[in-house]
């Protein structure tokens, strides 16, 4: 009898069982936001419950409501901002990557060295770096606005639709 589809069954359950992990999202009282907030892996992530005003809700059952409308759409954002990781680079995707800098960060040591000390010796080079990563800093900025601004519409959105189904159900 071949072992190997029922050593591959056991792993993959094996595997399933340990990602599969406690909740990632919780519910807390949040001081700063005077309300429910929900975090993803103990980081509060406001736009799942707040207002308008950046006032989360005093009912728990209103944040889990907002939580499960909002969910999807909040983390996509957080993602494309680079605020949170996806769940695959969380648990898969780290190990090797961290194995791959080791090895590639020892062939890139010389460069770097001689990159630093142009950089603190040069004034010219200096200058140019400066201005590329101030650059770069203010396309990543302009970015990051852009999308919380979406963000931003989407709440309002989202808080148009929730009082249209508490109007109608108050009628």
């Amino acid at each position: 009898m071949n072992k190997m589809p029922l050593m591959v069954i056991t792993y993959m359950a094996i595997g399933g069982v340990f990602l599969s992990g406690c909740a990632v999202h919780r519910y807390e009282k949040s001081s700063k936001l005077d309300g429910y907030a929900v975090a993803r892996f103990g980081y509060v992530i406001p736009e799942y419950t707040v207002d308008l005003e950046n006032k989360a809700p005093q009912d728990l059952a209103v944040a889990k409501e907002r939580f499960k409308r909002r969910n999807d759409i909040v983390e996509s954002y957080y993602l494309r901002m680079g605020r949170i990781e996806s769940y695959f680079r969380r648990y898969v995707w780290h190990f090797p990557m961290i194995m791959w800098s080791i090895f590639a960060n020892t062939l890139k040591m010389p460069f770097h060295i001689v990159s630093e000390y142009r950089y603190g010796n040069n004034p010219a080079y200096r200058e140019k770096i400066d201005n590329l990563d101030a650059r770069q800093k203010e396309i990543e900025d302009a970015r990051q606005d852009k999308l919380r601004l979406e963000l931003r519409e989407f709440v309002r959105k989202d808080l148009e639709k929730e009082e249209v189904i508490l109007n109608a159900v108050v009628k």
